[in-house]
């Protein structure tokens, strides 16, 4: 999380202080999500990203109404969503969506692969957020409606960790009032505003150049058509597609290290990786078996 992101958190949750009461006049939409007029704040914290399927970056309490839960972005945040594992994914949209997504991932992978700035990769992980140029596609190529968007920007469930309202700006606000004058109510209208800038972000892992972000679930591979007759070491994304093409997955945590270590053990294609920093055993990633579960 950027410093900027932590800052702006921080100066929402500074301005509910403790003991104030809230204004007289509330937003309706506020009131229908159960906060009370002069309510009392009685906790007020900065969540921010203490879990990764956590969505409210803002927690305040008050004395008789429910929660604020507040998922705070800058107005230029990239991201709204990183990094999504197949785990979480089935768990929020469902297999349905998943087979969708890794269908459109593979096509995707497949006409990038032939692209002359295309870097060197096996596998291709997911987030959604803002992008331009050609690493994404349109929210609604792959999911169903609007109502999947509000789980990527507030999160699923009831508990403190569901966001219930979001605050975009860059602006911190100054005063309670400002900072309820900014929140929006998660709507239809918020969501199809929201929905404009949030794309579905390929993100191809270059293992030459990166090590920690290699660990990421994947939601295409590339598959060989045939073992090599002798070990063979690939460069260039030209020479591995020569070799056979990226195909779907199934939902089981396949990474970009279990692709690697699959094409060198079973196929005879090795393909160098950026030393990770952090000493991570061998076997950690050798010997992971494809399943359907």
């Amino acid at each position: 999380m950027s410093k900027a992101s932590q800052d702006l958190e921080k100066a929402i949750a500074n301005v509910a202080k403790v003991g104030t009461c809230l204004p007289q006049n509330l937003p309706e939409w506020m009131q229908r999500i159960g906060i009370l007029p002069e309510d009392i704040i009685v906790e007020s914290t900065k969540v921010g990203n203490s879990s990764p399927n956590n969505k409210t970056d803002v927690l305040i309490k008050f004395q008789k109404s429910k929660p604020l839960k507040i998922s705070a972005k800058l107005s230029n945040a990239g991201y709204f969503a990183n990094w999504y594992g197949h785990e979480r994914f089935i768990s929020e949209f469902g297999r349905k969506v998943f087979e969708v997504l890794t269908t459109k991932t593979s096509v995707w992978a497949n006409d990038w692969a032939n692209k002359p700035n295309a870097s060197l990769f096996v596998g291709v992980s997911i987030s959604f957020g803002k992008r331009t140029g050609n690493t994404l596609i349109p929210f609604l190529d792959v999911f169903e409606d609007l109502e999947d968007l509000k789980k990527i920007v507030c999160g699923v469930g009831d508990d403190d960790r569901a966001a219930n309202c979001p605050y975009v700006s860059d602006k911190h606000p100054n005063s309670l009032e400002e900072m309820i004058d900014k929140l929006a109510p998660l709507d239809l209208e918020t969501i199809k505003e929201l929905s404009k800038d949030i794309k579905v972000i390929f993100r191809p892992i270059n293992p030459l150049t990166e090590s920690s972000n290699r660990g990421k679930n994947v939601y295409t591979k590339f598959q060989p058509d045939q073992p090599l007759s002798q070990a063979t070491e690939i460069t260039a994304l030209k020479n591995l597609m020569k070799l056979g093409k990226f195909v779907n997955v199934f939902p089981n945590k396949l990474n970009h290290n279990h692709i690697l270590d699959t094409l060198e053990a079973d196929y005879k294609i090795h393909i160098e990786r950026k030393k990770s920093s952090k000493r991570i055993s061998k076997s950690r990633w050798q010997f992971y078996l494809e399943n359907e579960t």
